[in-house]
């Protein structure tokens, strides 16, 4: 386990298999809804040869979880709590619903997490197994994702009366406007609409927001603030001629709503470069999608001749660690233990695994829901 990556489609694809296993090997990857989605999605876009949509689906879904990852909540379910008061916490740690501290009988604690029915679903279409429902769900969801007239919009709008040439620029007027106290209530009502919050919702937020002592919206819901500012940089540069008009631009945007549970974001997508700068902490490393498949690539190779190979001084792997993790990569382990250190493992985890037998364990819902 190392540092939490971020990936999205592209790169996670660009991948191949002894790649993938280096990524497990380097870092903790966060999987988000909306690659599991535009994954599945895949199986549209052949109508005329389903089998070959369903051979792509199976071989994306392969490299979807490494051995260190787990999925992430969806970033609209946790703007919608966060707006009625849930704590979010962006620690550069995956958000994971349904998980659940657990206390031993000796006083040990742990975190259990169920199997994800993400985790389920994707074992289903690595081996090829799709259903009825995967097929409807992927063609409402690419009809939905790339259904966005953005060009459209854009001419519709009147003419802007402030002409902004940069996204440096674009990202200081977004900034200047969250920080003005006459915007913060209309950019609430316009992010509630964006997330299309039933009116029930929308009441208890307003209801909170009138009770609020500091109208901020940061302090307010610091996540959901996040997402309003994706959007906010977005939609306000697409309309300066800034930011393109692709309707799978929509999509994109998506992956940014996760960052803040990673400490790296690897894209080879144009939009996710022009963003990245303004959506990523001090603390966080935006990495294209060439230079780290170079880099897991090379590892792998050097690992065909040498097992206990390590990055070297200029190894983008090893810079990651040092960055975010203070410390360079660990050196290989052996691939085997011994049976005393297997038994000392197993001592260690019983009286969690006591614990969690006296639980009940609820089912989780299906994915895609």
């Amino acid at each position: 386990m190392g540092p939490s990556i971020l990936f999205d489609k592209s790169a996670i694809q660009s991948l191949g298999q002894a790649a993938v296993h280096e990524v497990s090997r380097y870092f903790y990857t966060v999987v988000p809804p909306v690659l599991l989605m535009e994954t599945l999605a895949d199986l549209s876009l052949k109508p005329d040869d389903l089998k070959a949509a369903k051979r792509k689906v199976a071989g994306i879904a392969d490299k979807l979880f490494p051995i260190d990852s787990i999925a992430n909540a969806h970033y609209q379910t946790m703007c919608i709590h966060n707006l009625l008061g849930d704590s979010v916490p962006m620690a550069r740690k995956p958000a994971v619903c349904g998980a659940r501290p657990v206390t031993a009988k000796d006083g040990s604690k742990g975190v259990f997490i169920p199997i994800q029915p993400e985790n389920e679903a994707v074992l289903r279409w690595r081996s090829g197994q799709f259903n009825e429902e995967d097929l409807k769900f992927a063609v409402q969801w690419r009809e939905a994702a790339h259904g966005s007239k953005l060009e459209e919009m854009k001419q519709a709008l009147p003419q802007q009366p402030i002409k902004i040439q940069s996204a440096e620029q674009m990202g200081d007027v977004v900034d200047l406007m969250l920080a003005q106290p006459e915007f913060q209530k209309p950019l609430l009502l316009w992010f509630l609409a964006l997330l299309r919050c039933d009116s029930e919702t929308r009441e208890r937020v307003a209801a909170r927001w009138k009770w609020t002592v500091e109208r901020s919206l940061v302090s307010f819901a610091p996540y959901a603030h996040h997402c309003l500012r994706v959007n906010l940089l977005y939609y306000m540069g697409m309309m300066q001629g800034v930011f393109g008009t692709r309707s799978s631009n929509v999509v994109d945007l998506e992956y940014l709503c996760y960052t803040p549970f990673a400490f790296v974001f690897c894209s080879g997508d144009k939009l996710h470069r022009q963003l990245a700068p303004f959506i990523l902490q001090d603390d966080q490393s935006f990495v294209g999608q060439q230079n780290l498949q170079k880099a897991l690539n090379e590892m792998a190779m050097a690992r065909k001749d040498a097992p206990d190979a390590e990055p070297g001084e200029d190894s983008l792997i090893r810079k990651l660690w040092l960055k975010h993790w203070k410390k360079p990569p660990p050196k290989a382990m052996r691939g085997t233990t011994t049976e005393e250190e297997n038994k000392r493992i197993m001592e260690s985890i019983q009286p969690i695994m006591d614990a969690l037998e006296e639980q009940e364990r609820p089912p989780g819902p299906r994915f895609p829901v």
